[in-house]
Formats: C-alpha cells, structure tokens, sequence
C-alpha cells in the first residue's frame, strides 16, 4: 500500500480510526451494565456456560429489598480476595411493561458490570417450568446450579405466591430459595410442604437476627443482675432477671417477644428462672395477642407475661412505666418510626426524672427509613439525658442495615455451627428427604446447633474466667437448658411425649425435673 499518496494515507487514518471508535464501543457493550448487553449474555449460551458452576443471585422481583441485598452483595465481592466464585446478578422484572426509570435508578444504586437487567413477564401459571414461566428459558442453567442463590422478592403478594407455587412444582431448580414474605406467617403451610430447600424471611424476624448476630451490647444478659463473688466474679446465675417492655404487638413486637423470651430468661439460685417480666402493651390486644399465643401456646401458662391492652402514651401508661422499677429492657414498635422515636425519647425522660440507672436501661426504637435527622435526634437525646458513655436509645430495624446476605442466609452461623461437618451432613441425608416430621425434626436441630452458637457469648458473660467449678458448672447447664427450653417454646413446642408433628418435647420442663431416661431426638 502506498502510503505517499495523500487520499491512500488519509483513508488509512480514517479507517483506524473507525476501527478504534468500533473497538471502544464492543467494549463499553460488553463491560457497561444494559439491558442490550445484558439480553445479549442471556441468548449466547457460551456466557451462561462459562460461569455456570459460579455463585449467582438472580432476583425475581425489582423491589427495594431487591436493591438493598443486591447492593450489600457486591459490597462483599468488592472485600473479597477471592473473585473466582463469584457470579452475575439477575435482576428479573415481572411486570408487563419494563419500567425504564426504574431500569436507570438501579443502575446508578449499584452501579456494578456484575448487574444484568432482564426484562421478564406476568408469571403464567401453566407453564412446565419456572424459567418458562416468565419468559427466560435462559435461567435454566442457573436455577439448577445448587450455588445459586434465587429470590422470589415481588412486591406483589400474589405474585410472590404464584412463583412460590412454581418453584415447589420445579424439580429441575436445585438452587436455593429464598421467599419474601412481609408477615411472618405469610404462606407457612405452603413454604413447610417444599421442604428445607426454600426459606421464607421477613423484615420483622431480620430485624432481631442482626441484633443476634450484630449487636452483643444489645443483648438481655448486659441488663440483668448476675450474681457475683466477693471479687466480683460471676457465680453462674442471675439474682433478678430481665423486666421487659413491648410497645406495640403488631408483627415487629411480636418477634421481640420471641427475642426476649429466648434471650432473657435467666436461671436463678434455685436452677429455676429468675424473676423475670415481659409486659405488652397494645389497645388490640384481643386479636394480637390471641393469634400470638396460638402459635405458642407454651406461654398461655406463663405468668411472667403481662397483657395490658392500653394504648400507648395515655395517663395510665406513664403512670405503670414510672411505678415499675425493675424495668430494663424496653422495645417500641408502634409503627414505622415517627411515633416510636417520640416514645422512646418520652420513656428516656420518665427514667431519667424517675432516677432510674441508666446504665442498666436499654431502649429499642422500630426505625424502617433510617434517615439523618432521626440518627441525630437519638443521638442528641443520648447526649443529653445520659451520663457520658452511656447509651440507652437505640434505633433498629432499618431495611439498609437489616437487608443483608448474612442475616438472610445465615452461611456464617451454618458454617459456625457445624461442630461436626460429617454428623451435619449425614443428619441432613437421612431426615431431608422424608416426611414432614422428619423435616420438621431436621428444621430444629439445625435451628438448636445455631442457637447454641449465637448464644455462646451470652453463657459467657455468666460465667467466671478460668475453668468453672463443678457448681457453676451445673448453674451453666441449668442455664443452657433454659435457654434451649424457651427458643423451643416461641417457635410452637410445649412439654409431651416426643412428637414433632404436634411440637412436643418431654424435655420442655425447668432443669430440675428434667426426667432421667435419656430422649432420642
């Protein structure tokens, strides 16, 4: 080519620079998250085939907690040294027309090349397959990679339900499910019947499991008196146990119960429960409470729970807060924060000008939309009523710092808790694919290895350092054995003869009159 002819030289040049502009623009296709690259990865198989074995998230469902799990995602990857098992991010809008304003929205929250928005269809409940279903028979390859990750988070209840129906009914989907539901006992019967494969998770539940696993100083054992030694050091039992407030018994105060009632009862002197309280306070107490204690009925019996159907802030419920000296432990969950927040502050205030120990108060406000001016103003009120380094007024709850994948997969707890990856695995084989009793026995002993471990920092702080006495010893198991007895007493079980099926346990009894034969199970 001769390129001392000027229109030879010039032609050149502009082909090379055709040829540049050509290649930037290959590049930024295949590297800038669209829905054109993306719906071009999704129809050649070489892409799906090349990262198939990979951990991979697709959501179906672009939702506000779509974006929040998917953004606290790849936080992670972005920390983890390790990229090569790390996947793509489906994100599957089920509408019938594909949002375009959403569509960017996501892109500059996550702003990631990991991010693939694929425009999906109104499940159809006829279709033999849930890939088919909505219309991406392409996600075959991902459903049925058992390190996939796959979330049913339609806003839509309906929708959610009918995508649950499909994936109970697809035996081709080996990876894990997670299913959103907004109350906790959203579509139990049916999560139950598919077996430990699908998850069901809520706001209300994730709230208390990041404080299990986020928030020791949190926890009910920083707030009771534990019984001490001449030198301080403790002897392994409580002298006086948790006195706790619930304001607000809707969901959120539902599963503080359940929190405090496993994470608050405290062996005495005697092996038996310290003195302990849990008052609840809500005007429908009627409804509330009765659907509550139907899911465990354990409770009906339990004179430590105190049911005042009063409305919160009325005369009578200052007067009965300023009177009740031994509470330290109190949970407002009236509704989403405007009015919990001006609780709280008020309970702060009455402790303060009742002269209460602050030091032993702990003060928990349902905050969903964290905010700002909320963080500020409890942290204006803990400056300003509170002696210095103390803290009573905490906020909880808030879907950015809830929304997780830990506290959604528990993976870090399974792995902790599995004191014997062998005898974890060969339970799982034999119980997994049985009855349901059988999985429902599966279901708790996994759920006992895992209490077991979030509750290892709790027997802690009650017993002495060093290698505890033979007595201690036996307030520790007396101690654990409580804590073991009430985790099974909010989840449905009372005391009987062994049954799963009807969530009996001939061990559902105090430390003393545990009986002597030894029970399977």
């Amino acid at each position: 080519m001769d390129f001392t002819n000027p229109l030879t030289l010039y032609l050149s040049i502009v082909g090379g620079l055709l040829a540049l502009v050509l290649l930037i623009l290959l590049v930024r296709f295949f590297v800038k998250p669209s829905p054109a690259r993306d719906s071009f990865r999704m129809a050649v198989p070489f892409f799906l085939k090349a990262r198939r074995n990979k951990k991979h998230h697709v959501f179906l469902g672009v939702s506000v907690h779509s974006r929040y799990l998917a953004a606290q995602i790849l936080k992670e990857w972005k920390q983890e040294k390790k990229k090569k098992d790390q996947g793509g991010i489906l994100m599957v809008n089920l509408s019938n027309s594909f949002d375009k304003t959403a569509e960017r929205k996501m892109q500059e929250e996550l702003g990631s090349r990991r991010i693939k928005l694929v425009g999906g269809s109104v499940p159809n409940a006829d279709a033999p397959s849930l890939a088919k279903a909505v219309g991406l028979e392409k996600l075959q390859p991902w459903l049925s990679n058992e390190r996939t990750s796959l979330y049913l988070f339609s806003d839509d209840k309906e929708e959610n339900a009918r995508l649950l129906a499909l994936t109970a009914d697809d035996a081709s989907i080996k990876a894990k499910v997670f299913h959103y539901a907004s109350t906790p006992s959203e579509i139990d019967t049916l999560v139950a019947s598919i077996g430990p494969r699908v998850r069901s998770i809520n706001p209300h539940q994730m709230a208390f499991s990041h404080i299990k696993l986020n928030c020791p100083q949190l926890m009910p054992v920083n707030f009771v008196s534990k019984a001490v030694d001449a030198q301080g050091k403790p002897l392994g039992y409580v002298e006086d146990g948790l006195h706790a407030w619930i304001v607000g018994f809707g969901h959120t105060g539902q599963e503080a119960l359940r929190f405090l009632y496993e994470f608050g009862c405290f062996a005495g002197k005697d092996y038996r429960r310290a003195p302990t309280s849990f008052t609840v306070y809500d005007p429908d107490l009627d409804r509330q409470a009765g659907a509550f204690l139907q899911s465990a009925p354990f409770l009906k019996a339990d004179d430590a729970l105190r049911w005042m159907a009063e409305p919160a802030g009325t005369v009578r419920f200052w007067q009965a807060f300023e009177n009740d000296e031994k509470v330290n432990y109190v949970v407002v969950a009236v509704d989403e924060g405007p009015r919990n927040i001006e609780l709280g502050v008020g309970l702060l205030q009455a402790a303060l000008r009742c002269g209460r120990d602050l030091s032993r108060l702990a003060i928990l406000v349902r905050n969903v939309k964290d905010n700002r001016q909320v963080r500020e103003l409890i942290d204006f009120s803990n400056k300003a009523y509170c002696p210095e380094g103390t803290k009573v007024l905490y906020g909880f709850g808030d879907m950015r710092t809830i929304w997780n994948a830990d506290v959604i997969s528990g993976r870090k707890l399974k792995k902790a808790s599995r004191t014997d990856p062998e005898e974890w695995e060969k339970r799982k084989a034999s119980l997994s694919g049985s009855g349901i009793p059988e999985r429902m026995q599966l279901r708790r002993l996994q759920a006992e290895d895992i209490s077991r471990v979030l509750y290892a920092p709790t027997l802690k702080a009650l017993a002495p350092e060093g290698e505890p006495g033979k007595e201690q010893m036996k307030y520790l198991s007396a101690q654990e054995h409580l804590h073991w007895m009430s985790a099974l007493a909010v989840t449905g079980y009372v005391n009987g003869p062994l049954d799963e099926l009807r969530r009996q346990h001939p061990k559902m009894v105090p430390y003393p009159d545990i009986p002597d034969e030894k029970v399977k199970g």
